[in-house]
């Protein structure tokens, strides 16, 4: 290992710890101020003596880090295989699939393994959803007089199913990708085997087809925004923003 992947290496740890210690101080200061609120509303959850107490376990790591990147930057330090090509995986498989005349089984066999896992991925998701949509569609978990309990009860249900979804997501597609360098490989084999035969076949390289997982993810980015807005117009959400928005800007020109 060069010295330079050995430094962007340390430098992603520091700021990885960095920003997860910030995060939790942050939800710590919260916690403790809403507390604190709870007894007496006039108390401020965040004030510059609790950030600057909080902060001073961490500016050692900060330090550290800043000063990490400022040795960086004068020597010059950089990823050699930023500028490179990036290697994808279905793209040379594709290229390999072109060249071949008739499919092998072997080769047929990794296909279908890997549209059985892409399937398998977004069925995973699908149904880790539905926890989350039963609890939008009940409008008992959304009372208006307390938006921040129904805040906390919707990250508390969200986040551990989307979590798990998008892990088994990622788990089907990392192993998609190992059923594609072996339909690779025994693209390569059977290539071979033509070759050996005298089978000939005009190169027809087709296009790959990409961009089918960003559209199904916007997709379902778009469905849960229009899903989370109908259940704040439903619940009161909506009126409770509006009058909030008027009543700050009343106080703001005096009228309150």
């Amino acid at each position: 290992m060069n010295r330079s992947k050995l430094y962007l290496i340390v430098q992603t740890i520091l700021c990885v710890a960095l920003a997860v210690l910030l995060a939790a101080s942050a939800v710590s200061i919260y916690r403790e101020g809403a507390a604190r609120r709870a007894l007496d509303p006039l108390e401020s959850i965040y004030t510059p003596e609790i950030a600057a107490g909080r902060f001073a376990p961490i500016a050692p790591l900060c330090f550290a880090a800043l000063g990490l990147l400022a040795a960086g930057l004068l020597l010059g330090v950089k990823d050699e295989e930023a500028e490179k090509p990036v290697r994808d995986a279905a793209t040379a498989r594709d290229l390999a699939v072109a060249r071949v005349g008739k499919p092998s089984e072997a080769m047929l066999r990794e296909r279908a393994a890997q549209r059985r896992l892409t399937g398998i991925g977004w069925g995973a998701l699908m149904l880790c959803m539905v926890p989350v949509a039963l609890y939008l569609a009940d409008a008992a978990h959304f009372p208006a007089s307390d938006p921040e309990a129904m805040f906390h009860g919707l990250i508390r249900v969200f986040l551990p199913w989307a979590a798990l979804g998008m892990g088994a997501l990622a788990v089907t597609a990392a192993l998609r990708e190992k059923r594609i360098l072996r339909e690779t490989q025994a693209a390569s084999a059977r290539l071979r085997e033509e070759k050996a035969e005298g089978a000939s076949k005009a190169l027809e390289i087709p296009v790959p087809r990409k961009g089918h997982g960003v559209g199904t993810v916007r997709g379902l980015l778009l469905v849960a925004a229009v899903a989370l807005i109908v259940a704040g117009v439903l619940n009161g959400s909506a009126r409770d923003v509006l009058y909030k928005a008027i009543t700050i800007c009343t106080e703001c020109v005096g009228l309150g």
